[in-house]
């Protein structure tokens, strides 16, 4: 396993899960200000919380999946839902529940497309069945 990697601030080779020693940036940084002295200001990456939310959901259906099929006796729910959550918690795990996109090396950019990819869809489907569960709610409050 690869743990190196080039700084993206400075392109200095660094670890991974540790601080660029000529720059002092590491993963979830991102560069705000160049000082006179060659020194740099950082701030962290602000919390991609759609990103965040939609894999907590994609974990859920994954689950609930596993069970559901569980009950039922169905291979392939069971199948659909270990890897929608197996993509999911690895997401969780590289992006950091979301907390980190912009700084993620490569190879761990690659490993969290797929849970990314995966929720993101499923959370934008999502969206018009809450919409109409809101509607039909509040169409029901009317109607008192």
């Amino acid at each position: 396993m690869n743990t190196m990697m080039a700084c993206k601030n400075c392109g200095a080779e660094m670890y991974k899960t540790g601080i660029c020693a000529r720059c002092d940036w590491h993963v979830g940084w991102m560069p705000v200000a160049q000082h006179s002295d060659g020194s740099t200001t950082f701030v962290t990456e602000r919390r991609h919380t759609f990103m965040a939310g939609s894999l907590i959901l994609a974990t859920v259906i994954g689950i609930i999946a596993v069970v559901a099929s569980a009950t039922s006796g169905s291979a392939a729910g069971a199948a659909v839902g270990s890897l929608l959550t197996a993509a999911a918690m690895v997401a969780w795990k590289k992006t950091r529940l979301g907390k980190v996109w912009t700084g993620l090396p490569p190879d761990d950019r690659l490993a969290a497309w797929p849970g990314v990819f995966v929720s993101v869809a499923l959370a934008i489907v999502c969206i018009p069945i809450t919409l109409m569960c809101i509607a039909f709610i509040n169409m029901a409050r009317l109607d008192r």
